[in-house]
């Protein structure tokens, strides 16, 4: 259960379903189900990639048949520390070298696929890999039969990731996806939507007026998370003083602090 309302956790418990999260979810299931290897969500921060591999990881850890694994954030320092996070996703032993944890890696894929097993990886923050990681990637898609992939993977990341896609090293893997999937904005109508579904959930009338929805929706450009986080500021500010309708005011304070904390973290990164 949700602790607020509109909290920006990516709980796949409150995701709420819009067309474009529909249409990703069907591509990439498609891909897995039909075990044809690669399938790519690509979207800006705060789009909802990570709901939605949380919601798909919930998906196929209940569903018979298949051994599914969700790596939140990849490490990235090496090839071999990539990998070996990898094996531990899956619950496989650590080895010392890289070559060794490819083959640990290999040897339980194919037993897991011997079993009749349909081997699933949730790839999130995938923007992070260098080419010598993607590479990695790709070759985790040779391990097959004549019908189908043995791993089926799906990579989230930043729109950077499309980028590093499109360069020559990476040139091999870009070929093998099968899926991909890009995460729009939502309209106002979906944010509406989104806010009703949010507080249907925790049983409380939306706090929001209209015009403040259209001023919160203005300032976070469409983006799910930023709604929230203003949301969540606001709604707080009118529990505070005792209200229940968040006030025009008490939002654009909200929005003007909230705007200026993100400046403040872009100038410091």
């Amino acid at each position: 259960m949700l602790g607020t309302p509109f909290s920006i956790s990516p709980n796949p418990v409150s995701l709420y379903l819009t067309p474009s999260l529909k249409a990703a979810l069907h591509k990439v299931r498609r891909t897995i189900d039909n075990r044809q290897g690669l399938s790519c969500i690509l979207g800006d921060a705060g789009m909802g990639k990570s709901s939605v591999l949380r919601y798909l990881y919930g998906a196929y850890e209940s569903e018979n048949g298949v051994t599914v694994a969700f790596v939140t954030e990849p490490e990235i320092s090496s090839p071999y520390a990539f990998v070996k996070s990898l094996c531990l996703a899956f619950k496989v032993s650590p080895r010392r070298s890289l070559l060794d944890q490819k083959n640990a890696l290999k040897e339980f894929i194919f037993a897991e696929g011997q079993e009749g097993r349909n081997v699933v990886l949730l790839l999130d923050e995938a923007q992070g890999l260098d080419s010598a990681m993607l590479e990695i990637v790709r070759s985790f898609l040779n391990y097959e039969t004549n019908n189908s992939k043995l791993l089926q993977i799906v990579m989230a990341g930043q729109l950077e990731l499309r980028n590093r896609l499109k360069l020559k090293a990476n040139k091999a893997l870009k070929s093998r996806i099968i899926m991909y999937s890009l995460l729009d904005p939502l309209s106002l109508s979906e944010c509406k939507s989104m806010l009703a579904h949010r507080c249907e959930m925790m049983e409380i009338a939306v706090p929001f007026p209209d015009e403040v929805i259209q001023s919160i929706y203005d300032a976070a450009g469409g983006v799910p998370r930023d709604i929230l986080r203003f949301c969540d500021g606001a709604w707080e500010l009118a529990q505070f003083t005792g209200e229940t309708i968040v006030s025009l005011e008490m939002a654009q304070s909200i929005i003007d602090r909230e705007v200026q904390i993100m400046a403040d973290e872009v100038e410091a990164a």
